[in-house]
C-alpha cells in the first residue's frame, strides 16, 4: 500500500511539475530579454539535468529562437529551427491540462512563430498562427482569468486586430478575432503598473511602446513610456531600441545618441547590429558625415540579414551626394541594386531612388535630415534659404510639405499648417513620393486633435486612396489605425 502511495504521489508530483517557471527559470527568462543567450543555455542545461520534465525549458529554447530569427535575420537559422515548432508544440500539449501555462505556452509558440515567418514573408502561415494563438489565450483566459500573463499576449493581439480597418472587421470575426488599439494598449499598460508582473516588465514596456509608436501619434504617451523606462536602455538592448525610437519620434535627435552611445556592451549578448543603423541615422541627422558613414558600415559588415542593407548603403549615397560626390552616390546606388531585400518600406524607397538615380535639392535634402533629427528652427532657417523652390514645379509638392511638417512643430496657426499641406497634397496626389498622402494623414491627425472627426476621418480616407508611393505600407497602417481610432 506504501508503495502505491508513494507510486501515485510521484505521478502526480511529475505531472504537475510539467510546468515550473522556478527561481531558475525566472533567471534564464532574463538572460533572454536581456539577449544573454549564452547564460540563458547553460541554465537551460541545468534544468535539463535537474527536471527533466519541467516543459518551460521549451518555451525558453522557442524564446531563444524567436528573438535571434527576429534580431539576427539569418535565413539559414530560420530554415533549421521552424523546423523544431511542430515537436515543441507536441511537447507542450503533453503537459498538465491543468496548469495555467499549459495553454499560454502553447499560444506563445504559435505566436512567436508567427512573427518570426511574417519577418521571412510566409504570411499565410503567420495568419493561421497568429488565429492559433488568440484562440488559445481566449480559451486560457476563460480557464484561467486571474493568470496575468494572458493579457501580455492578448494585449499585443488586440492592439493588432484593432488596428485592421472596419471593411476588413469580417475576416476578423469569421476567425473569431476582436480588439481595438485602445483596449490593447490598455491592457498592456495595466500590466505595467502590475507588481505581480515586476519579471516581465521589460518586455511588456518593449511591446507596449512598439505598438505605441506604430499605432498611434500619441506624443504624451511616448513620453510616458520614456518615463517608465527611464535610465534602464543602459541595461537591455531591447529597452536601448525602443528608447532610441521613442526620442527620435519625439524629435529629439542629441538625447536619442546619447541613449545609443550607452546602449549594454556587446560581450557575451546576441549582437544587435541594428542599433548601429540607428546611431548611424541620428548622426546624418545632425550632418554628421564622418560618423555617420563609420555606423553606416559597421552595420554593413557585421549585420547577416537582408533588412536595411538597401537602406545603409542609400544613406551613404545621400552622404555623397551632399558632399558633392557624384561617383561615390553612384557607386552606393549600383549596391543598393544589388545587395539585400525589399520587404521593407525603407528597402524599397531605396531601390526606387538607385533606379532613378535620386538627386533632389541639396536644401530639401538636409532641410529633411534636419527636421528628422527635431532641429526645428535650423530646418526652418534651411528651408526658407531655398524659398525659390517653392515654384519650382520638380519640387514643390515637397517643399510645402516639408514647410508645413516645420511649422507643425513650431506651434504656427493650424489654419495656415493645413493650407500648406493642402497645396501639398493637390500638387502632388499624381507623384510617387509620399509627400501628398502623409500630407493627408497629417492633416487627418490635425482633426483628430481637435476633435473635428468627420473631417478626420475624410483625410484618413484620402490617405488610403492614394496608392504605389514610398511609405505605402507604414503610411497606411497609421491612417488605418487613425479610423480605428475615431470609430471606437
Amino acid at each position: 500500500m506504501r508503495i502505491i502511495t508513494l507510486l501515485c504521489l510521484f505521478i502526480s508530483s511529475s505531472v504537475f511539475a510539467s510546468f515550473q517557471m522556478n527561481e531558475n527559470m525566472q533567471k534564464t527568462y532574463i538572460h533572454i530579454i536581456n539577449l544573454e543567450f549564452d547564460k540563458a543555455n547553460e541554465l537551460l542545461r541545468t534544468e535539463q539535468k535537474d527536471n527533466p520534465t519541467n516543459k518551460i525549458i521549451i518555451l525558453q529554447e522557442n524564446y531563444i529562437d524567436f528573438l535571434t530569427i527576429i534580431i539576427g535575420e539569418d535565413e539559414a537559422f530560420f530554415t533549421a529551427a521552424k523546423d523544431k515548432k511542430s515537436d515543441r508544440i507536441d511537447f507542450l500539449q503533453a503537459g498538465d491540462e491543468n496548469s495555467p501555462y499549459y495553454l499560454y505556452a502553447q499560444a506563445e509558440v504559435h505566436l512567436q512563430w508567427a512573427f518570426a515567418r511574417l519577418k521571412f514573408e510566409e504570411y499565410l502561415t503567420a495568419a493561421y498562427e497568429i488565429q492559433k494563438a488568440y484562440s488559445l489565450l481566449e480559451e486560457n483566459q476563460e480557464n484561467f482569468p486571474d493568470f496575468k500573463l494572458n493579457k501580455k499576449g492578448l494585449g499585443l493581439l488586440h492592439t493588432l486586430v484593432g488596428a485592421i480597418p472596419n471593411q476588413y472587421q469580417w475576416a476578423l470575426s469569421l476567425a473569431g478575432m476582436e480588439g481595438s488599439v485602445a483596449s490593447g494598449l490598455g491592457e498592456l499598460k495595466a500590466l505595467l503598473q502590475d507588481e505581480q508582473m515586476e519579471l516581465y516588465r521589460n518586455e511588456i514596456l518593449f511591446l507596449t511602446a512598439f505598438l505605441q509608436m506604430n499605432m498611434t501619434n500619441d506624443e504624451v504617451a511616448y513620453k510616458q513610456l520614456l518615463a517608465e523606462i527611464g535610465d534602464s536602455y543602459s541595461d537591455s538592448y531591447l529597452l536601448n531600441f525602443a528608447a532610441a525610437r521613442l526620442t527620435h519620434a519625439l524629435g529629439e535627435n542629441d538625447l536619442t545618441l546619447n541613449i545609443l552611445e550607452n546602449r549594454p556592451t556587446d560581450q557575451g549578448n546576441f549582437p544587435f547590429y541594428y542599433l548601429d543603423y540607428l546611431q548611424g541615422m541620428s548622426l546624418l541627422y545632425k550632418l554628421d558625415f564622418e560618423k555617420s558613414e563609420q555606423y553606416f558600415n559597421r552595420f554593413l559588415s557585421n549585420f547577416k540579414g537582408n533588412n536595411y542593407i538597401k537602406s545603409a548603403y542609400h544613406k551613404l549615397a545621400l552622404i555623397a551626394l551632399l558632399q558633392g560626390k557624384t561617383e561615390k552616390k553612384l557607386s552606393y546606388f549600383e549596391k543598393v541594386k544589388s545587395v539585400g531585400s525589399v520587404a521593407i518600406d525603407e528597402d524599397k524607397v531605396a531601390l526606387k531612388d538607385a533606379k532613378k538615380q535620386y538627386t533632389t535639392h541639396s536644401r530639401l535634402l538636409s532641410t529633411r535630415l534636419l527636421y528628422d533629427g527635431g532641429y526645428y528652427q535650423t530646418a526652418l532657417k534651411e528651408i526658407q534659404s531655398a524659398n525659390t523652390l517653392k515654384e519650382y514645379s520638380g519640387f514643390y509638392d515637397e517643399y510645402w510639405y516639408r514647410l508645413a511638417r516645420i511649422q507643425s512643430k513650431l506651434d504656427y496657426d493650424t489654419n495656415e499648417i493645413i493650407a500648406h499641406y493642402q497645396k501639398a497634397l493637390d500638387l502632388g496626389k499624381a507623384s510617387s513620393n509620399y509627400f501628398a498622402p502623409m500630407s493627408a494623414l497629417q492633416i487627418a491627425f490635425i482633426y483628430e486633435k481637435k476633435k473635428e472627426y468627420a473631417n478626420a476621418e475624410i483625410y484618413f480616407e484620402k490617405c488610403l486612396s492614394l496608392s504605389n508611393f514610398d511609405y505605402e505600407r507604414g503610411i497606411h497602417q497609421k491612417a488605418k489605425s487613425g479610423l480605428a481610432r475615431i470609430s471606437d
